[in-house]
């Protein structure tokens, strides 16, 4: 009984890391690679265009834009290549010179001051800018769902029977939409007050069906595209973001208190536009930048919402002290392996290679929940023998709610019933689980 107790105060420690047991203070010396240039792509939001100062952001620079500021703090250049309205259509456009959609109504149809000549001109630049650049920051979907829906909705709608005075109205809504405005919104909002929400929701389901067909199927070309032109470079891959966290014009610094049920309905839309990217994570290995909590205008962000992007932008980049080899920025454990490192938690098995197949054994196990938490243990002790460790560490590695835990430790104490053995795991699997467990 007593080893028993001893192993369930082990596994309960484990869920106390990330609280007053463990104290890792925040590494404020963090050394960037050398990146000579730094190449911006994406839309009105990440080329700093504005909802107050209406800010001309065309393939220009931006002084207060998320991208200038990480270019400024890494010493490096900045090439913008962003530009209002895009889509991954026009995008893609712009790289790929069998992929011309003239069918589609749509094409370059948002983009405000920028003729498709003009634009269509800089497609040997930003190719060449691909190549030649070591950090790519890409901020670009929002309006593949958003903006342009208007227009397929209004198309949809057309071939339906609406009442006459919501079509009208819907029309005028329409030709007055701004760069940035929630048509969706607004024409939903115009449905209820006119009770025609029930002929508008097919069209709806139309629109956001072409919207995130063509987002999926072109932003896999995009990012296979560059890496192909330039395997080595670094993608930083921005989220897309709610925007409930408004100020006032006049007042960027006041931010009103969003409505619960409004975050709600953004949030989980958010989550699913932003679904792609994250996949696209585990696939490529780039960078995603997670981008909760920036302040917006009315759905820009405010000069203090690009920092913020920004340093969640410098935050993701590697740290140029990191010396292992075998662990490259697109493996599933690099933040993990570097934390580990950075902090003096777990060293490597040479000075250049840290043995991310290298089987942990149960001392070394050991040693590394010694350092992480005030529990004292050692390779002989009893209950680390008692721990099947395969299994669980996966679901620690990608786990972080409360009861996600819970249920992991009540699956290990399970197992310490059940007399279960001790199954060694990976350095690198031992590495993110507990990264994610303190982090």
């Amino acid at each position: 009984m007593k080893i028993l107790k001893k192993s369930i105060a082990l596994i309960l420690v484990l869920l106390l890391v990330s609280g007053s047991v463990i104290c890792f203070a925040a590494d404020s010396d963090k050394q960037y690679n050398k990146y000579e240039k730094v190449l911006l792509l994406g839309d009105s939001e990440s080329s700093g265009f504005t909802d107050y100062g209406d800010e001309f952001s065309e393939f220009t620079r931006v002084d207060d834009s998320y991208a200038a500021y990480v270019a400024d703090d890494l010493g490096a250049e900045l090439i913008p290549m962003a530009c209002p309205g895009f889509r991954t259509m026009e995008l893609r456009c712009m790289l790929d010179d069998n992929y011309y959609p003239a069918n589609d109504p749509y094409l370059f149809k948002k983009v405000p001051r920028t003729s498709e000549a003009d634009i269509m001109a800089k497609a040997p630049q930003m190719r060449q800018a691909i190549k030649e650049s070591d950090l790519i920051v890409i901020g670009i979907g929002g309006n593949d769902w958003g903006a342009y829906l208007g227009w397929v909705q209004e198309d949809t709608l057309a071939a339906n029977i609406l009442p006459e005075e919501y079509r009208t109205a819907l029309i005028e809504l329409l030709n007055n939409a701004k760069v940035g405005d929630d048509v969706i919104g607004m024409a939903i909002e115009l449905a209820d007050y006119l009770n025609a929400v029930d002929e508008l929701m097919p069209a709806l389901v139309e629109a956001f069906k072409y919207g995130f067909s063509n987002l999926y199927e072109n932003w896999e070309y995009i990012i296979e595209y560059i890496y192909e032109n330039n395997p080595d470079v670094t993608i930083a891959v921005v989220g897309m973001f709610p925007t409930y966290l408004k100020t006032e014009e006049g007042k960027p610094y006041e931010v009103a208190e969003p409505d619960a049920a409004s975050k709600a309905v953004e949030d989980a839309i958010i989550a699913f536009a932003n679904k792609h990217m994250i996949e696209g994570r585990d696939k490529y290995g780039y960078l995603y930048i997670d981008t909760e909590g920036t302040v917006v205008e009315v759905c820009h962000p405010t000069v203090a919402g690009h920092r913020h992007i920004a340093d969640r932008i410098l935050a993701a980049l590697p740290d140029a002290r990191f010396p292992y080899t075998d662990i490259t920025i697109s493996h599933k454990a690099y933040k993990a392996v570097e934390y580990m490192y950075l902090n003096g938690i777990m060293s490597g098995v040479d000075a250049t290679t840290f043995g991310a197949d290298t089987i942990i054994n149960e001392a070394e196990f050991a040693e590394l929940l010694g350092k992480v938490t005030d529990y004292e243990a050692s390779g002989s002790d009893k209950e680390l023998k008692k721990i099947k460790m395969a299994s669980e560490v996966y679901k620690a590695s990608g786990k972080n709610e409360f009861l996600d835990i819970l249920s992991l430790i009540v699956d290990m104490i399970q197992m310490i019933f059940n007399g279960e053995a001790f199954k060694a795991v990976t350095r690198a699997d031992a590495a993110l689980a507990i990264y994610n467990l303190v982090k």
